[in-house]
């Protein structure tokens, strides 16, 4: 059953990235970027935080370019590995609750295997609640020494699950693309102390603005 659902995993991630590709294609993309960021990479690497609703509007965004997708090792984490592959990510599977340890250990193995690379995490992910920031990702920063760059999309044609509690958007073809990094966040120690709350609340003052 595992290997069905392996392979099951990987026709889902072709014929989705097929899908997304043909949305970017066909649509019309603006960025506003006005550090220019995503097109000095090399310079410094992030932790990428954007909210799970967007994630699949977000997998064109840094194609090819050196990027670690955190994943839960579950089913839900087959598909997103496989489509992240096909974008030229590498997936890190860890449990869905990350409370340290294993988890922690295997993202800094993975970064330090790959210090060109920056990491892409959900901010809310991955169940939730909608729009409220996780400690997650501020760890993660801590941990690899690299500031936190929130990223907000919006489209203009979309389908949007409201009965999921994410309000999963999937992109039409045709459409107009909007997307805004925001400034890159220093995240120190000293800020697990009030479990990253002064931080939590500027992102998502940031990320819930409008463009």
């Amino acid at each position: 059953m595992r290997i069905l659902g392996l392979l099951f995993a990987k026709i889902i991630g072709l014929g989705s990235a097929l899908y997304i590709n043909t949305v970017f294609w066909t649509s019309k993309i603006e960025k506003k970027d006005p550090r220019g960021i995503l097109e000095n990479l090399g310079n410094e690497q992030y932790v990428f935080v954007f909210w799970h609703g967007d994630s699949y509007c977000m997998y064109p965004i840094l194609k090819n370019r050196p990027l670690l997708i955190i994943t839960t090792a579950d089913r839900r984490g087959d598909y997103i590995s496989e489509i992240s592959k096909r974008f030229g990510y590498i997936p890190i599977r860890i449990p869905d609750k990350a409370t340290g340890g294993k988890s922690l250990a295997k993202i800094k193995d993975n970064v330090d295997s790959h210090p060109e690379s920056s990491i892409g995490i959900t901010l809310d992910g991955p169940l939730g609640p909608y729009h409220e920031p996780k400690e997650f990702p501020f760890i993660a920063a801590v941990l690899t020494g690299k500031r936190v760059l929130p990223i907000t999309v919006k489209v203009s044609r979309k389908i949007q699950l409201n009965k999921r509690w994410d309000k999963y958007s999937i992109p039409l073809p045709f459409g107009e693309i909007k997307l805004r990094i925001h400034e890159p966040l220093e995240v120190a120690k000293d800020d697990r102390k009030n479990d990253f709350s002064k931080l939590r609340e500027k992102v998502l003052k940031e990320m819930d603005t409008e463009f």
